[in-house]
């Protein structure tokens, strides 16, 4: 079959524009990245014939080496987009050993035919064989109709007459007057505030925070929909704020308002959704559950709050509303109560939400989502030295990859493998691959950027490193860790005031936050202003723990300030502590070099690479290293390291 060179492709309730690049499900775009759209056209084009892997990768990445894997992702990026589900053949069919095939009823329209296509499904296809097509001409000269409806019968004219008045004045009134809104409650904007935990017991604190972040999810997956980021909306838990204020702040015409009862077995819910303009309800609903039906509970939340936002939903976006990684009430309890702990993170919580999401996998094997919060929680805990780097970093790389086998499109579980090829294998290739993949998949997950711009730090590619850092940062304004890496980035980059003026934003956000008063004492140190990151690293430890990244800077700080006996007793503790806990070897490092034993801190960098100890990825760019760098087995550690 000769490849189709049509304008306008319609399936379903879709059309896909060549001309304007676009896809559009029931006159609404579909928000596809630029090679996704490019992989739908080709295989539209070639509708009925299965093009082969490496055909499509040819097309839709010409002079690239990519991974068949990055098609993978594509292709099932693609059916999510189209409201495929699971096995179904509705539009896209994996042949297995051969390829994939657009097996949908299709129109076309070119300039001088339609197309109209009777579809046989690929497998009852031979391989040469070309489905059913019927042309019809459109002819130039159309001969004059003498029937009732000609335009000659004086009946006809008057009709058509009327009917042309009609269209021309609704045609000027569009012209004039715009479309009229979708319906009286269609809104483009909306904040889900914290849900209430109305009866106050801090046991159930997990499930009023997990369903507002599991809605805010699912709210997040409507084409049009501008919801905020979780990170910005529990910054305003537990304060009293008007919807109007949030809705001033935050540039939101709507706000979702919730409370949370929950007596034993049976839930309550009560939702009420605001205008942010004039503070007027617009709608609210309660809701009685048992908690064995949770799940189902918060489909129809999604599904009716999503109504109110709407006219109306295509099936495609009821679908997708719906979508959970897990039928089981309680595998998706103990989700929430994992993603809980996690978001409290500090090492003990991190266990806690190992434990729980470990629970999770035992009752649903198949949960992606869970394997995900696996990996991110093995994962920071490595990379803070809060359990051993080797250890940590192979479960979190067991997990991502269960977690893809499962969901191969999942952005936040590539952002993670490219983390674990970034820490743990230091391939920086790999990393900045599953990096650029996981930003294609979902550009406004900001873990992503946040992420991609250490890597950029690491490999001394400052400008790039702080614009990811930067646009992390626009895509959650209010999130302190978030602001933490943008000085990071300029301190990396040698660009310390920047550097102090971020963290002292951050303060601003969080005035008594550890990490950001142990970020500035490390600027500090470079500016030579030692007394003052004496202070900001002692102040932070008293608002956190000993941990060994804080101590080592202190030590380190001791050391370059000539105090050398306070500086020893920081080692004493180090070494002590390391008899209990983990203490990463990159932060001995650190205090070696302050004072002044290249060779052990040259010992025990050679530790750290062997260990995966999290921040050696910024061996050639941190500036506590800089006495070390003329050394040669420094240089060779470099080699190492590929850098």
């Amino acid at each position: 079959m000769e490849t189709l060179s049509a304008l306008h492709f319609r399936f379903e309730n879709f059309e896909l524009d060549r001309a304007k690049r676009l896809l559009l499900r029931d006159g609404e775009p579909v928000s596809l990245n630029p090679k996704a759209f490019e992989l739908l056209l080709a295989l539209v084009e070639s509708r009925g014939k299965v093009l082969t892997k490496d055909e499509l990768l040819e097309r839709v990445w010409p002079d690239q080496i990519i991974e068949e894997g990055n098609l993978k992702v594509h292709i099932s990026a693609l059916r999510k987009a189209l409201g495929q589900i699971g096995s179904e053949h509705r539009f896209i069919v994996t042949i297995p050993g051969r390829g994939y095939s657009f097996v949908a009823d299709l129109q076309t329209n070119s300039r001088d035919e339609i197309i109209v296509e009777a579809r046989m499904h690929p497998a009852f296809v031979e391989e040469n064989e070309e489905p059913l097509s019927y042309s019809l001409p459109i002819s130039k000269q159309v001969p004059p109709d003498r029937s009732l409806f000609s335009l000659t019968s004086p009946k006809t004219a008057l009709l058509t007459g009327l009917s042309i008045l009609v269209l021309v004045g609704a045609g000027l009134g569009y012209w004039f007057l715009g479309p009229g809104p979708v319906a009286s409650t269609s809104i483009g904007s909306i904040a889900v505030m914290p849900f209430v935990n109305e009866g106050g017991n801090a046991e159930v604190d997990y499930l009023s925070d997990g369903m507002t972040e599991s809605l805010i999810n699912s709210l997040s997956r409507l084409p049009g929909l501008s919801v905020k980021a979780r990170s910005i909306m529990f910054r305003y838990k537990a304060k009293d704020v008007s919807p109007t204020d949030i809705g001033s702040d935050l540039h939101v015409e709507a706000v979702l308002l919730g409370r949370v009862v929950e007596r034993g077995e049976q839930l309550t819910l009560y939702l009420s959704l605001v205008d942010a303009r004039t503070g007027d309800q617009i709608w609210g609903d309660q809701y009685t559950r048992k908690m064995i039906d949770l799940v189902a509970l918060q489909n129809e939340i999604a599904r009716d709050v999503s109504r109110k936002l709407r006219s109306r939903l295509s099936g495609a976006e009821e679908r997708n509303l719906a979508k959970n990684s897990t039928e089981d009430a309680e595998a998706y309890r103990l989700y929430l109560k994992g993603r809980y702990y996690w978001n409290k993170f500090t090492p003990a919580d991190h266990l806690k939400a190992i434990d729980h999401f470990n629970q999770a996998i035992a009752r649903d094997p198949g949960y992606a989502l869970a394997y995900a919060g696996l990996a991110d929680t093995y994962g920071a805990s490595a990379t803070n030295s809060w359990i051993p780097s080797r250890e940590g970093y192979l479960k979190a790389k067991a997990a991502v990859r269960k977690a893809l086998e499962i969901d191969e499109s999942l952005a936040q579980a590539h952002a993670n493998l490219g983390a674990m090829y970034m820490f743990s294998d230091f391939n920086w290739n790999a990393a900045e691959q599953e990096y650029k993949l996981a930003i294609e998949l979902d550009p406004n997950y900001e873990v992503t950027h946040e992420v991609y711009s250490y890597l950029l730090s690491g490999l001394g590619r400052h400008d790039e490193a702080i614009a990811e850092a930067q646009r992390a940062r626009e895509l959650d304004p209010l999130s302190a860790s978030l602001s933490d890496d943008l000085a990071l980035a300029y301190n990396l980059a040698g660009r310390y005031d920047d550097a102090i003026k971020q963290n002292l934003k951050t303060l601003e956000i969080e005035p008594d936050r550890p990490d950001t008063i142990w970020r500035l004492g490390t600027i500090y140190e470079q500016k030579g202003m030692y007394e003052e990151a004496i202070t900001a690293y002692q102040k932070a430890i008293n608002f956190s723990e000993r941990t060994s990244n804080f101590l080592g800077c202190l030590g380190h700080a001791y050391a370059a300030s000539g105090r050398t006996t306070e500086a020893h007793k920081i080692l004493n503790e180090m070494m002590e502590m390391s008899k209990q806990t983990y203490v990463s070897p990159y932060d001995l490092a650190i205090l070696y070099t302050g004072l002044g034993e290249k060779e052990k801190a040259i010992e025990q960098l050679d530790r750290a690479y062997e260990e995966q100890s999290g921040w050696i990825i910024n061996l050639q760019v941190d500036p506590f290293l800089n006495p070390l760098r003329d050394h040669p087995r420094f240089e060779k550690l470099i080699d190492r390291l590929g850098l």
